[in-house]
Formats: structure tokens, sequence, C-alpha cells
């Protein structure tokens, strides 16, 4: 998910310094030339910081605390998994679906990293950060399937009936009856 972030007064700076990281992080996104756009979204191009110096530089503001989600998604996005937990984990936001992709991602990185109890804890987190139909269903099917990985059916099924009960419409729910069929 890309947000633009929008500068008061006292950040002019750091949004000038953001505008390039975020269009190199989109592009990156986008699938053009991924890693080496990630590279120059967290360390900078063209005179301009990257995540990793906007976060650093204007670190307690909005810039900075934005700048650590960025990072910490490409980071992920290249498979540096240590370094999108630690930049994730300082993100703070009151955007529920921001905040909630970043709880959902640090887990990703705990999957990963082969850790599925640690993921299985941040999937279950972001499924009950904001209940909505975007991130819910999709942080209940990863904690379903982790959960069933771990060998552990009656949480894989609570999730997965979660799924079928409030989130029928969801792409989630698609197949929801075979993996319900696996976790009885």
């Amino acid at each position: 998910m890309f947000q633009k972030f929008v500068a008061e007064p006292k950040e002019e700076n750091a949004a000038s310094e953001m505008f390039l990281a975020q269009q190199n992080f989109q592009k990156a996104t986008e699938g053009t030339k991924s890693d080496s756009l990630y590279t120059l979204a967290l360390k900078g191009s063209e005179g301009k910081f990257g995540f990793i110096d906007i976060a650093s530089k204007y670190e307690g503001t909005d810039a900075g605390n934005l700048a650590n989600y960025y990072a910490g998604m490409a980071y992920l996005n290249t498979g540096k998994y240590d370094e999108a937990i630690s930049y994730l984990e300082k993100f703070k936001s009151e955007d529920m679906v921001l905040s909630t992709l970043a709880i959902g991602a640090i887990g990703d990185a705990h999957s990963q990293k082969n850790q599925p109890k640690e993921a299985l804890e941040f999937y279950v987190k972001a499924s009950e950060s904001n209940k909505n139909e975007f991130t819910t269903p999709r942080f209940l099917l990863k904690a379903g399937q982790t959960a069933l990985g771990l060998n552990n059916k009656v949480d894989a099924l609570k999730y997965f009936t979660e799924i079928k009960e409030k989130y029928e419409a969801t792409p989630e729910a698609a197949n929801i009856d075979a993996l319900i069929g696996l976790s009885q």
C-alpha cells in the first residue's frame, strides 16, 4: 500500500527527501528492477536521502516514522528479514490499515526466517488490531496456515472458521472449506 507523505511546513525538508525515495519504492513494487530500486529507496539517490537516512535524521517526525515503514517493507522485499523487523517495529501510526499491515509484515519476516511461532503471534495480532474486510481475513488466513503448519489444528480451525463466518465475501474465503477440512 502506497501512502504519500504530506508535509507540514516544519517538515518540508523531510518531504523533499522523501519524494524520490517513495518514487523508487513505488517503481520497485511495480516490479521494475525491484532489488536495485529498493536499494535506491533505502540508501538514496540523486543527492537525496533514502529511507534509512530519513528515518535517522528526521526521527520523531511524521516523515521519519513513515520512513521506518518503507524501510521495513523494502528490507522485507529484498530478503533482509532482521532489518525489516527492526524498522517495522519502530513504525507507529494511527492509520489502522497501515499499522496493521506493518504488524503482519513482521509476521511475514518471521515466517521467512522459519520462525513460525513468532510469525503466528504477529499474524494473530494483525488480525485483531483492526477488524475489517481487507486486513483481517488476510491475516486470519496466514495465522490459520501457520497454525496448521505447527500442527495446531484447534487454532487453525478457529481462524479458518472466523473467515468463513464473518468474511465469506472476501478472496480468502474462496477455498476456506478445504482448509477447514484439513483442520478437523
